[in-house]
């Protein structure tokens, strides 16, 4: 993989997705606990407080490097899941409105249904096959659910300008793709939220009914969730 980074950055950034607010428009929502698989180079060109002297977050840096289970290997979150919202997009205002607009409590629920979607399907190629109607009306059960305890940590923002890997790195600069990228970090205390996930798991109501085999199936991933959680 190929980094263009200017001197004053230290760390790699990989792309992941978007969470809601006024700026919906330019991504649909997504929140993974692992980082996605980068463009094949890019260009960081600015971030937030970079013409003060300012650095990257530590938990910028450990997000982008593997998302939030990363993220909570730091000290300072040890004993809270990480969450983080992102946007993308070309307008700076746009973003600045996303994130100002962002709301813990009315925000929180989807980015809880998506990691709880992703632990659930990453241990399923088929999840609709395998767990049966108890896996959407999980998904609706968590975006639905009353969520309490999320906190807003911190936020950033960085500017990167993406090259297609087919061009020379002469004709790259003509290719280039810039956007800016918007993050912000929403944690909860694990107890809190273990308690209230195990809530949503016994307040689900799958319609039709499960067959034994999907029950069971969602049981053994329910039994093992905070494994890769």
């Amino acid at each position: 993989m190929k980094w263009i980074l200017p001197a004053a950055v230290i760390g790699a950034f990989l792309f992941v997705s978007c969470a809601g607010g006024p700026a919906k428009q330019f991504q649909s929502f997504a929140e993974t606990p692992q980082a996605a698989e980068a463009p094949e180079s890019f260009l960081i060109t600015d971030y937030k407080d970079m013409a003060a002297g300012g650095t990257i977050p530590e938990w910028v840096s450990s997000w982008f490097d593997g998302g939030s289970i990363e993220v909570e290997t730091l000290n300072a979150y040890s004993n809270r899941y990480t969450f983080v919202a992102q946007c993308e997009g070309n307008s700076f205002s746009a973003l600045t409105q996303w994130s100002a607009g962002f709301s813990p409590e009315l925000d929180f629920p989807r980015l809880a249904a998506a990691r709880i979607e992703t632990r659930f399907s990453s241990a399923a190629p088929l999840p609709d096959n395998e767990y049966g109607s108890f896996y959407e009306a999980l998904i609706r059960a968590a975006s639905d659910a009353p969520w309490t305890g999320a906190v807003r940590e911190d936020d950033f923002w960085v500017r990167r300008k993406f090259y297609s890997p087919q061009k020379s790195d002469e004709d790259q600069t003509a290719q280039a793709n810039e956007n800016w990228e918007f993050l912000i970090l929403i944690t909860i205390d694990k107890t809190l939220f273990t308690s209230q996930l195990y809530t949503v798991f016994q307040d689900i109501k799958a319609s039709p009914k499960p067959t034994k085999v999907q029950i069971a199936a969602a049981n053994r991933v329910k039994d093992r969730f905070f494994e890769g959680f």
